[in-house]
């Protein structure tokens, strides 16, 4: 638009007690706002009212009730199921990596601790990122989002097949990893309950029980593929695959909620719906943590930090534990695939559960159970028959948590910017994932000799033990009756 050119465009509301008109006068850099009730007049300029940084993190002023029904919600349940499946599928099965690393490539070159880093900063970038990737999916629109993470993760496991040195893992298979899923992971979570609003718990829960499905079937894949054909091609072969599979899925992806560029476009097009107002755009931030504000939030997302501690440590050592008592490589593997493919059975059920009982109630419950099958069976299992039964086990109590955190989120803050919000939560995972994993591996190498694993369950149950509680207070704060649903 030239220097001189000028739009003018006249909106009008109409209210019960007080019909106002308002003028709104459009110029390459300047917006003017003329109300004909008191000639009050106002001028903005285009950043104030969000051209190119509108932000999606707060509920759309006078969007409808969304309601289950539209078939298109369980196209995107699945679509995000893949997306899950894969890029969460990849992290899950990093102790199949790590065991190979251990035995072939960096025999005698690295440590448990040092290998348990690469990871760690896979989750951790997850993580500690999401606060900005969801807010780019709540911007820029959950497709074009997941698509960008769909791409980084490829060349991030390109990158890691050509690496020689183990800080080159950390840069590749772990933080640009991570940060790729990251995209994708936030914007298939956070779309489904869009789509639900009376089984919410249940779509969620299964769009999130794909990491535990892609956990169970690439672990035997991935564990063949490095014995047969070597580091290099079975990451070549991983990152087409993610290209292959992800690629279609994401472009499934399809909100309904208005999203920040949309909302600004919308803006700019045909003035500010009732309820809104320029001032309201002006003090939108790109990530906006006015949520810690609420106790109930705060709660939960201390409670991260302890249970994340603790909750891969199974996934990364399960492997190396059953070697450890004579499993063979095939053996172990397999007891990681049954660890991811009972946690996705676990958060459908407990999405179930959490309809009934409230999403608040079945965090709580999962979380405490995956805790004493941490102390009570991991501990006791010496043989392979109870180290099975142990991975079933704790697949099935702590998969839920993650389902039900994205839940209890959304019951606290609403659902139209549950990707930022949930972000938030997953960044202080991100604390928990950096420390609890090389912890455990730093307990393994120095106290427990490489050989007695003692101090790395005792470790893991401590600290979710610590994030149980946290949330008993969370739900105690919600609500101080025992038995009523939350």
């Amino acid at each position: 638009m030239s220097e001189h050119a000028k739009e003018t465009l006249c909106v009008e509301e109409k209210r019960a007690a007080h019909p106002v008109s308002a003028t709104i006068t459009h110029r390459d850099s300047e917006v003017t706002i003329t109300t004909a009730e008191d000639d009050h007049v106002k001028s903005y300029t285009k950043n104030d009212i969000d051209v190119e940084r509108a932000l999606a993190n707060a509920d759309p002023v006078d969007q409808e009730e969304l309601v289950d029904g539209p078939l298109y919600g369980w196209v995107v349940i699945i679509a995000a199921f893949v997306t899950q499946m894969i890029s969460m599928g990849t992290c899950n099965i990093y102790g199949v990596f790590q065991n190979y690393y251990l035995t072939n490539t960096f025999e005698g070159r690295a440590t448990t601790f040092q290998l348990s880093w690469i990871g760690s900063f896979a989750v951790m970038a997850l993580d500690i990122a999401g606060p900005f990737t969801g807010s780019i999916c709540d911007y820029f629109g959950h497709r074009k989002a997941a698509m960008v993470g769909v791409v980084i993760m490829a060349l991030s496991l390109v990158a890691a097949a050509y690496a020689t040195e183990v800080w080159q893992l950390y840069l590749s298979q772990g933080l640009l990893y991570g940060l790729g899923s990251s995209l994708t992971y936030f914007a298939g979570m956070s779309l489904p309950s869009q789509w639900f609003k009376k089984n919410r718990g249940l779509a969620t829960g299964i769009a999130i029980s794909g990491g535990g499905v892609g956990g169970l079937w690439m672990s035997p894949i991935v564990s063949n593929l490095l014995n047969t054909k070597g580091l290099r091609w079975t990451l070549l072969a991983i990152a087409i695959g993610h290209v292959v599979l992800l690629g279609p899925a994401v472009m499934l992806f399809k909100a309904r909620n208005e999203s920040g560029r949309q909302r600004a476009k919308r803006i700019l097009r045909s003035g500010y719906r009732e309820g809104e107002s320029a001032e309201q755009e002006k003090q939108r931030k790109f990530v906006d943590f006015s949520i810690m504000k609420d106790k109930r939030f705060c709660l939960l997302f201390v409670a991260g930090i302890f249970v994340v501690c603790g909750y891969f440590t199974p996934f990364y050592f399960i492997s190396s534990y059953a070697q450890q008592y004579g499993a063979s490589t095939s053996t172990a593997a397999l007891m990681v695939g049954l660890m991811n493919g009972a946690s996705a059975v676990g958060r459908i059920i407990m999405g179930m559960v959490s309809d009934k009982i409230g999403s608040i109630n079945a965090l709580f419950i999962s979380t405490s159970a995956a805790t004493l099958t941490l102390l009570l069976v991991w501990s006791f299992a010496k043989t392979i028959p109870v180290m099975f039964l142990f991975s079933i086990l704790y697949g099935l109590c702590c998969g839920a948590y993650l389902s039900s955190t994205v839940s209890v989120s959304g019951a606290i803050c609403g659902q139209s910017r549950l990707a930022t919000v949930a972000g938030i939560i997953y960044a202080g995972m991100a604390v928990g994932s950096l420390i609890g994993s090389p912890v455990s591996g730093a307990i393994l190498d120095s106290v427990g000799h490489k050989t007695n694993y003692t101090g790395v369950i005792l470790w893991s149950g401590f600290v979710m033990m610590v994030g149980s509680i946290i949330l008993f207070c969370l739900k105690y704060a919600t609500n101080k009756k025992m038995f009523v649903k939350v």
